[in-house]
């Protein structure tokens, strides 16, 4: 079971000038991806080739889907074998289909990504409530010499004052945040932050290939405001040209098979 934070558990983000270049770039996209969608695989693979341009010191860079525990208040979300399911089947579509060509500017990048693309089951096996300040703790002590970066959306760093310790974060990771909805401008976003990270704030992606954590990166790229709840509802509603669109073909074609969300 989850229990609350414990900042002994890990060793925090040291002395950033005391720290010599991270030994690797660990990237973690976290959701309940129910079900995964193209712009979950357009966001993650955007993350990765912005870091792996000008990787000049050659770090290994790893990138990660995250998958949320099940909400015990949620009875009609789908289990985590089938969400486990649809992840790797989105990861093989990635690598096969035309989808790829539209995502990497180098095919050399793009091998290199499907090589270090994986799935962390690190929550989705865990008693809810779990908190993303113990999941990057654990991380940080899995990985202390590793650079962490913890993806999350522009409408969430609004809330980040009622996450639990959300304003430490930055002690064991970096934050990508990307723009949603109407907030797209770094100005607007920035201002949502709690006053303690504004400092954190950097427009330069180096600082957090060269860093462990303590930095906050506005990333000036969105992506296609897809919603996995508008496309459940989509498949609920008959609607299968608007799911078959938003959804990598494997993907969809595993979520007809399991008559999944026909009846949400």
């Amino acid at each position: 079971m989850t229990v609350a934070p414990n900042p002994s558990v890990a060793i925090p983000c040291p002395n950033v000038t005391q720290m010599s270049a991270p030994s690797a770039i660990h990237i973690y996209l976290g959701g309940s991806f129910d079900p995964v969608h193209k712009s979950h695989l357009a966001l993650i693979t955007h993350v990765y080739q912005t870091l792996a341009v000008g990787n000049l010191s050659g770090a290994d860079i790893k990138a990660y889907f995250m998958p949320t525990s099940r909400s015990p208040l949620k009875t009609n979300s789908s289990s985590a074998e089938h969400r486990l399911q649809m992840l790797a089947k989105a990861i093989e579509d990635l690598k096969s289909d035309s989808l790829s060509e539209l995502l990497f500017t180098s095919t050399h990048c793009a091998a290199q990504f499907y090589s270090n693309l994986a799935i962390s089951e690190h929550e989705i096996w865990q008693t809810p409530p779990t908190y993303t300040i113990n999941t990057l703790a654990e991380l940080r002590k899995q990985f202390p010499e590793v650079s962490l970066i913890f993806i999350i959306g522009a409408d969430n760093v609004a809330s980040l004052p009622q996450w639990q310790d959300g304003d430490k974060l930055t002690q064991f990771a970096h934050l990508w945040v990307v723009p949603r909805d109407a907030l797209q401008s770094e100005t607007d976003i920035k201002a949502l932050l709690p006053r303690s990270l504004n400092s954190q704030v950097t427009a330069n992606v180096e600082d957090l290939k060269n860093h462990t954590c303590g930095h906050i990166y506005i990333d000036p790229h969105s992506v296609a405001p897809l919603s996995s709840s508008a496309i459940r509802a989509a498949i609920t509603e008959g609607k299968s040209d608007i799911a078959k669109s938003a959804l990598p073909h494997s993907v969809y074609s595993y979520i007809m098979k399991n008559n999944l969300y026909h009846s949400y």
